[in-house]
């Protein structure tokens, strides 16, 4: 009796969110390796063998190529020799230079890749437009993303609740079955991969929804023991480029073959590897480049430990690629699941309604 009330819960939650899971999911997948690849087709470099020149004379030559009233006011360096540095406007919003560090030039503006544009305004927002173009549907989209997640997990929970086993007995329930007909494969497929992948969706889940309700933040932050970590927004123009270079040949000769992102007065090391992929060292600097101070990640605040591992867990960066590509799997399964559920849910309709004819 249990059984069949989810499995009526789970397919009409199922079928009015289907398709915008798959969208979600789809989506996800995609901007999962957006820190990986964002980056080609216009920020490579090519050394040739040669050294980077100093940070001061990559800044002054950038600055020579901005317009207006636009200031530099950050800058970061990639352990990738063939990554291009990435230098930070103060304006527009997230706008930043590509600059080839074995010569100074600029070769490009950062534009966010359209097919990971695409995938974040689905994925965030249903397809609304960001503030920056306009926020055309963006309340709107968050909230159905919103809703859609919370109900997801509703039909994960449901799923498992149906598909388990009685007096736990989990002989061939992980078993596909090739040779029974198609209803039968997609019936295995579906039980057997909403299964495998619902750890992976339950843990985007439950990190995603920070992202959508401010309310859910709240409590998340709150069931760890602290407050909402805060917005960090670098937007002081850089002075004094000199310092600047003299910090970063300090922190780079102790911290070498790391992302280093350096700001007016503060830099910032990422520790990278395994674990919280936002974990990070802050060095503080003077207006001659002396290291006044440095705040390891493990001495900070709890709540920037915990925004970093939310970010790091939604995203399934934690293990570096193999966690990504197991995240990668999981989320591609999960964006057939309504596909073949739908499948199944029509064909179920077919065979009573042809049943009822006869």
């Amino acid at each position: 009796m249990i059984k069949k009330i989810f499995k009526q819960l789970h397919l009409w939650l199922s079928v009015p969110f289907g398709l915008i899971v798959t969208i979600i999911c789809l989506s996800g997948a995609i901007l999962i390796f957006e820190r990986d690849f964002g980056h080609i087709g216009q920020g490579e470099v090519v050394s040739n063998g040669n050294n980077p020149l100093p940070l001061d004379t990559i800044l002054k030559s950038t600055e020579s190529y901005l317009a207006g009233s636009n200031q530099i006011v950050g800058v970061t360096t990639y352990p990738d020799s063939r990554h291009a540095y990435k230098i930070m406007l103060a304006k527009p919003a997230m706008a930043a230079l590509w600059v080839d560090q074995y010569t100074g030039t600029v070769i490009g503006k950062y534009e966010r890749a359209g097919i990971f544009k695409l995938a974040s305004s689905a994925h965030r927002r249903l397809f609304g437009k960001s503030k920056a173009d306009g926020a055309s549907g963006a309340k709107t989209g968050k909230l159905i993303i919103g809703i859609t997640t919370i109900t997801l997990l509703f039909i994960i929970i449901s799923g498992l609740i149906v598909w388990w086993p009685a007096k736990c007995n989990f002989k061939n329930k992980f078993t596909i079955s090739i040779n029974k007909g198609s209803y039968r494969f997609w019936f295995d497929f579906h039980c057997v991969g909403g299964v495998i992948c619902s750890l992976v969706l339950i843990i985007c889940i439950m990190t995603g929804l920070s992202w959508s309700f401010g309310w859910y933040k709240t409590a998340l932050y709150a069931t760890f023991g602290t407050e909402v970590a805060k917005s960090t927004r670098h937007n002081i123009p850089a002075e004094n480029y000199h310092a600047w270079a003299t910090a970063y040949h300090i922190i780079e000769s102790v911290n070498p073959d790391v992302e280093i992102r350096m700001y007016q007065g503060t830099a910032d090391v990422v520790k990278g590897g395994y674990g919280n992929q936002q974990a990070y060292t802050t060095y503080s600097f003077d207006e001659d480049g002396n290291l006044t101070g440095v705040l390891p990640y493990h001495e900070k605040e709890r709540s920037n430990h915990i925004k970093g591992w939310i970010y790091t867990l939604h995203v399934g960066s934690w293990a570096a690629w193999i966690s990504k590509i197991f995240y990668l799997l999981c989320v591609i399964i999960g964006a057939t699941l309504p596909i073949s559920g739908y499948y199944l849910w029509i064909k179920r309709l077919s065979t009573k309604r042809k049943r009822h004819e006869s």
